[in-house]
């Protein structure tokens, strides 16, 4: 059982979500002195920023969750509330809320050869004041989607509605009555538009490109299903149960060759759902029917969205946003349209790992330059030239179980850090070889998928696919499991 008597080895973690909460988690148990900084006021992440209506997961809690905390769920995919209060008491429960620095954001790594130490500049979000500490390492979990995307459209500064990212939504926002457009039609913008169909007087929704979209039912738990979840032999089964049946789609990557059997049959579904709903719409079916294959971009799962559509008071504009003019939006094909409220579901710059961070490492490498467009890391958790920095929830590690991973990312670092005190070793950095030889296999497998056909969040720049991973989750362990010692270099 790793220590938790605190050593003097300090550890920075940088976020407060899932990612760091399972970070912080483990550090703690093993007996590191843990910051975790994060920029808001309470644990959750991205569950703690987004507060639109309609939030909610698309993963069933009983596999969002960490392993080692159940949590007692109202429902089979909780609202983004719940999510959060879940985080909190966990990380309460684990007795990590001590360890929380709130409303400080860091702003600059720099590793420090001499000292073998990184020197963490954090900024008070409050007053601007910013303060330097210094750090054995560093765990960075920002998160996927932490940085909103925001349009800059031609016009923007003329119009003069009220406009804002999903993201970023106003508290105690009254939209009864009033026009509003939301732009995208990504998963959260469909849980935002079969909210606001039939509050707003006219809903009108703009859609650059379709994505294939399945329902989404989910149980309501009564008390005999939280009792039986509250069971552990019951829930792992449940776990497991759900883990195997996605694993069967992912592992080799059948899921994201585009005409493989699991994609045709998901896309089959899909189409018979559109048939369902539309049957007497062949327009706007026509209009919502992609050409990719299933994973072209990230499928939507909701049984709202398209009967939303449907309502005389909701309009589908089959068109990008190009220009806004003072009483609302221009499409692409000039058409404008009047909205008080323009809601932007545009998404997030998933491809810009550790954006707003300047990471300087060994040697004076500025890790924004050795990145450029492209990502890289090993496993998602290292980079060469970078000592004592690990990253959860990096390049290359997004997948249908995002919470497994994240334990598994803890354990790599924990294990590794205490490779490094057991050796007396100053630092350890991942062999620049590893890192080569795994993103060349990415590369090689990610250019032939589904993730490569359209325009979407997992490319950067460049049209690499820097966001996901192309194999069962069961790989990606394995991986973690035999590589964490093999891949790192001890100094």
């Amino acid at each position: 059982m790793p220590s938790s008597t605190p050593t003097g080895f300090r550890v920075a973690v940088i976020g407060g979500g899932f990612a760091g909460i399972a970070a912080a988690r483990e550090l703690h148990r093993r007996g590191y002195a843990v910051t975790v900084f994060e920029s808001g006021d309470s644990p959750g992440g991205t569950w703690r920023v987004n507060r639109f209506p309609g939030v909610e997961v698309d993963t069933p809690a009983v596999m969002y969750s960490y392993s080692f905390a159940p949590g007692e769920w109202s429902r089979e995919f909780p609202g983004g509330a719940e999510l959060h209060a879940y985080l909190g008491q966990v990380a309460r429960e684990a007795g990590l809320l001590p360890l929380f620095r709130y409303g400080h954001r860091v702003t600059r790594l720099h590793w420090d050869e001499s000292a073998a130490e990184w020197s963490v500049t954090v900024r008070d979000v409050a007053t601007g004041d910013e303060e330097t500490e210094r750090f054995r390492a560093v765990v960075s979990a920002v998160g996927l989607l932490n940085v909103p995307r925001h349009p800059q459209w031609p016009g923007r500064s003329t119009y003069t509605g009220e406009i804002f990212h999903t993201a970023e939504w106003p508290s105690g926002l009254d939209l009864t009555g009033r026009r509003v457009a939301v732009v995208g039609t990504g998963s959260t913008a469909a849980q935002v538009v079969a909210e606001l169909a039939g509050v707003a007087s006219q809903l009108t929704v703009f859609q650059r490109q379709p994505g294939w979209v399945d329902p989404k039912v989910g149980r309501v738990y009564d008390d005999a299903d939280r009792a039986r979840l509250r069971h552990p032999v019951h829930r792992r089964i449940a776990r497991w149960r759900l883990f195997l049946a996605l694993e069967r789609r992912w592992l080799g990557g059948r899921i994201i060759r585009p005409g493989s059997d699991v994609d045709t049959s998901l896309v089959d579904a899909c189409r018979s759902y559109l048939d369902e709903v539309f049957a007497e719409h062949p327009e706007l079916k026509a209009q919502l029917t992609p050409t990719s294959a299933y994973l072209g971009k990230r499928a939507v799962h909701s049984s709202t969205f398209y009967p939303a559509l449907l309502r005389e008071d909701v309009t589908l504009v089959p068109r990008a946003v190009v220009g806004m003019h003072e009483k609302g939006l221009i499409d692409a094909s000039g058409e404008e349209h009047v909205a008080e409220v323009v809601v932007t579901a545009t998404g997030f710059r998933a491809a810009e790992f550790l954006g707003g961070i300047e990471v300087v490492g060994r040697g004076g490498t500025v890790l924004a330059d050795k990145w450029g467009d492209d990502p890289m890391a090993f496993l998602g958790i290292t980079v060469d030239e970078m000592p004592n920095l690990f990253l959860l929830y990096g390049p290359n590690t997004n997948w249908y179980a995002p919470v497994f991973g994240m334990e598994k990312q803890a354990l790599f670092v924990g294990r590794t850090l205490d490779e490094l005190r057991r050796r007396g070793a100053r630092s350890v950095e991942v062999k620049a070889s590893y890192v080569v030889a795994l993103n060349r296999w990415l590369k090689r497998r990610l250019d032939a998928s589904s993730f490569a056909q359209t325009p979407n969040y997992f490319r950067s720049p460049s049209g690499r696919v820097v966001t996901q991973w192309p194999d069962g989750a069961s790989v990606y362990w394995l991986l973690t499991r035999l590589l964490w010692k093999r891949s790192a270099r001890f100094r």
